[in-house]
This record gives C-alpha cells, structure tokens and sequence, in this order.
C-alpha cells in the first residue's frame, strides 16, 4: 500500500512499482518457508530475479516512450 500511495503521489516511477508488486507476495510463501527453506529462497529469488528484469524493461521501454 505503500509503494501504491507513493507512485499515485508521484514519488515512484511505474517501473519500481511494477518490480515491487511483483516480489511482493503478502504472507502467500509463509507455509512454504515453514515447509522447506530451500524451496523458500529459491522461489524468492525467482520472484526477485524476474522483478528486476521487469523493472528494467519497464524502464527502458519508458524511455522509448
């Protein structure tokens, strides 16, 4: 909420709170940490990963724009 409060004051641009929206997932991976620690980092950093190339191309293509 509060990424979305600062992009809709103008603080953020679209591209960090697309990467933001997309590593965030609440407490989604609670059961999975408390399953498997391993699983658990790997999809965090799956998730991170594809975040960031998310990011930048949505900064890129802004750019373009």
């Amino acid at each position: 909420m509060i990424f979305v409060t600062m992009f809709a004051s103008g603080v953020l641009p679209l591209p960090v709170l697309l990467a933001n929206s997309i590593t965030q997932d609440g407490h989604a991976c609670l059961p999975l940490l408390a399953e498997n620690k391993r699983s658990f980092v790997l999809a965090k950093g799956v998730k991170s990963i594809l975040a960031i190339i998310a990011g930048f191309v949505a900064l890129f293509l802004g750019n373009l724009i």
